[in-house]
């Protein structure tokens, strides 16, 4: 009797947590939704549209930039708001998804224009986005961008001796 009560306590609460991931599962074409999600994600940081980034980012949000510094949303979306990133523009290319039925990642390259706490960004980053499909939705629970060098130009030929 005690198994059984301690079982039906264990499944009421973890019923919640299971529901909140599993109600509208995913179906579809899911890059092509992400792929739609990732354009919504970078006009909202290219307009500073605080709305849109509330609507695709996920309350648990976490975003680490090319030099390593992490905000969690309140502080990213605070940093677009108030100007402390600006992003110019912002092309994607290269992406590779790997959807995981509620779990994503999109990966890919960023060429981009733009400044942080008034220091240029990198004009081209390699950039990964986790989504996890919360509420039938997906949401973007983290990004990542690492700074790609641009390769110094090749020397001029040396002059030949005659």
């Amino acid at each position: 009797m005690k198994k059984t009560l301690l079982l039906v306590f264990a499944f009421v609460l973890g019923l919640p947590a299971w529901s909140q991931v599993q109600l509208g599962s995913p179906m579809g074409d899911i890059p092509g939704e992400l792929k739609g999600i990732e354009r919504r994600f970078t006009n909202a940081l290219i307009f500073g549209d605080v709305k849109t980034l509330e609507e695709v980012l996920d309350d648990t949000f976490l975003d680490t930039d090319e030099d390593g510094h992490q905000l969690d949303k309140a502080g990213f979306i605070k940093a677009i708001k108030s100007g402390d990133r600006k992003i110019l523009s912002i092309s994607l290319s290269q992406l590779k998804i790997r959807s995981y039925v509620y779990a994503a990642i999109v990966a890919g390259r960023a060429t981009q224009k733009g400044m942080s706490n008034g220091q240029a960004i990198p004009e081209t980053a390699s950039f990964t986005d986790v989504f996890a499909m919360i509420n039938g939705q997906w949401k973007i629970v983290a990004s990542h961008r690492s700074g790609i060098a641009t390769p110094p130009a090749p020397a001029p030929p040396a002059a030949s001796k005659k």
